[in-house]
């Protein structure tokens, strides 16, 4: 079952005027995409996935938008909250930059370009990250790459900023691995792997052959250029 973006219309919502997947991939054209998740390990992740020096397009989930934009200063590409009907998630999406693009799955989802809709116009399920993927793939990405998705009961990158009783403290992700264990046995799966965690463990880490065998802008032949080229 496809999924379609579709232009966000806060009071219209129940209108589905489809946006062309061209208009969502940026220039110049890269087949690989980092999406960027919460978990405690990103730092990790990313230094490892930043060392392997391939050029790249980058997918923020929810707080790791303020991660990249506010604290590491890094450019990225596409930002994606499964909650974008809350306010915070609505704050979040404001601060980006105007050439983020970003994606939601729920209607009135203000401050976003891009609703997806399912082909039989049923609700979604899932965390966030299930739409970072679904989204990735649909729009033609060859490698998904996860950081700071481990999928487990580790914490988020933000716990210290929280107060003692804050029930984000208490997240644990593991009742969600049904769904991936399920996605890893699919052929779908063979496009996605992950820096660490349990999501590690399922889809594998990937290496420098598997990132760049036959995709766009592969790092061997393209003359050095840096992941955060902005060209």
């Amino acid at each position: 079952m496809g999924i379609t973006p579709t232009i966000v219309k806060m009071e219209e919502w129940w209108e589905t005027e489809t946006i062309p997947l061209e208009d969502l991939r940026p220039k110049p054209k890269r087949d690989i995409l980092l999406i960027v998740g919460d978990g405690k390990s990103v730092f990790n992740d990313l230094g490892k996935f930043f060392d392997l020096g391939v050029p790249h397009d980058t997918l923020c989930l929810t707080h790791a938008g303020r991660l990249y934009h506010e604290l590491l200063e890094l450019p990225f590409e596409h930002f994606a909250a499964g909650d974008s009907h809350r306010d915070f998630e609505q704050e979040i999406a404001a601060t980006l930059p105007k050439s983020v693009i970003k994606h939601a799955w729920n209607p009135k989802s203000l401050n976003y370009d891009v609703r997806w809709v399912k082909g039989d116009n049923r609700g979604w399920s899932g965390t966030t990250l299930n739409l970072g993927i679904k989204v990735g793939l649909a729009l033609d990405y060859l490698r998904l790459v996860l950081a700071g998705c481990p999928m487990d009961n580790s914490g988020h990158w933000y716990d210290r900023f929280l107060k003692s009783n804050d029930n984000k403290l208490l997240n644990d992700h593991r009742h969600h691995l049904w769904f991936w264990t399920e996605m890893a046995t699919r052929p779908s799966g063979r496009f996605i792997r992950s820096m660490s965690g349990n999501t590690g463990d399922l889809f594998g880490e990937p290496t420098i052959e598997w990132l760049t065998d036959g995709v766009l802008f592969d790092a061997r032949n393209n003359g050095g250029e840096s992941c955060h080229s902005q060209d």
